[in-house]
């Protein structure tokens, strides 16, 4: 029996891990722009993320506006942790129910 082309092997792999990422964290990125500086527009970026989010990395260029201004954008990466289960034998929330 012959072996599947590489490149098809990859293909499966990818469709059988699939699954498995759905319910692993999500990542996302969020951007801002300052006239200050790199720090300011880091800072606003960060204040985007979901709270609980862990920051992956973070991109920033300076932007030429004229006359020898700047502004200076930046994009923090982050990740959401997976969502949390309730704990098992949680009682519903009342006000949450339907009659």
């Amino acid at each position: 029996m012959s072996r599947p082309h590489p490149s098809l092997q990859r293909l499966l792999a990818v469709l059988l891990l699939l699954p498995l990422l759905s319910s692993s964290a999500r990542a996302g990125s969020a951007t801002a722009e300052s006239v200050w500086d790199r720090n300011d527009a880091r800072k606003r970026a960060l204040q985007q993320i979901p709270r609980g989010a862990a920051e992956t990395g973070t991109q920033c260029e300076e932007i030429s506006v004229g006359n020898g201004d700047s502004r200076y954008r930046c994009t923090v990466f982050y990740v959401d942790p997976p969502a949390q289960a309730p704990p098992s034998g949680a009682q519903p929330d009342p006000a949450h129910t339907r009659p």
